[in-house]
């Protein structure tokens, strides 16, 4: 989420964001990184369970923590840490869209923006709209199913959660380091000079291969 916003800020408003680093950038991660651990060391470890809890070991899945339990709980879980994240990850590429858009118009229009520039930024947005895409991809069907559930229908894609929502997130971490090297130039054009050298090979290879074979075929010819 955080990286969302701080794209937006470094590609739209570079300067206040520079002049304000420690502010922007510094301490948000210093809270984030304190934030979670802290929160959910409380809520599994710390957090206190009722005598009638208690976990059913034939089950797929046994039982949570004793705080999903908890209706206060689970609902701040639910909310400041899932679907508020969610929806400023959705807002801010949705902007960034927008700007884009509206950007290109007038680069268009006026070609006062330098192409290096625009070149620059339009590879930085467009990787961070794919590792975007990839969470909320993962996350909002989450959001909108714990959200059916905390308010309306309780029971409502329990099994959808249990055997496919739990694991999605984890394809964001494994799939977002192979998105930022794609958008690497030096990255891609590593990968255009292999592919680039393994043409030509596989070209001469292939000619090559055909003209063993005529010969072989020639000399299988009946001699007279």
């Amino acid at each position: 989420m955080y990286a969302s916003i701080e794209r937006y800020s470094l590609v739209f408003h570079k300067g206040r964001f520079i002049k304000r680093k420690i502010l922007c950038h510094y301490i948000p991660l210093t809270i984030a990184c304190l934030y979670i651990p802290t929160l959910y060391v409380y809520f599994i470890v710390r957090f206190p369970c009722t005598e009638y809890h208690q976990y059913n070991l034939t089950q797929f899945a046994c039982g949570g923590a004793c705080y999903a339990y908890a209706f206060i709980e689970t609902t701040y879980d639910t909310i400041a840490n899932t679907m508020i994240p969610s929806f400023l990850l959705l807002i801010f590429n949705l902007l960034m869209i927008m700007r884009v858009i509206l950007l290109k118009r007038k680069i268009s229009a006026t070609s006062s923006l330098p192409s290096n520039t625009w070149k620059k930024n339009r590879r930085m947005i467009l990787q961070l709209l794919t590792i975007s895409l990839t969470c909320l991809i993962a996350w909002m069907p989450w959001v909108v199913i714990i959200f059916v559930q905390d308010f309306y229908n309780s029971s409502f894609g329990q099994n959808f959660i249990i055997v496919v929502l739990y694991y999605l997130p984890y394809f964001t971490s494994f799939l977002s380091p192979f998105l930022a090297l794609i958008g690497l130039k030096e990255i891609r054009q590593k990968l255009k000079v292999k592919r680039s050298t393994a043409t030509p090979n596989s070209t001469s290879t292939t000619a090559e291969t055909a003209k063993n074979q005529k010969i072989l075929a020639l000399n299988q010819l009946p001699r007279f």
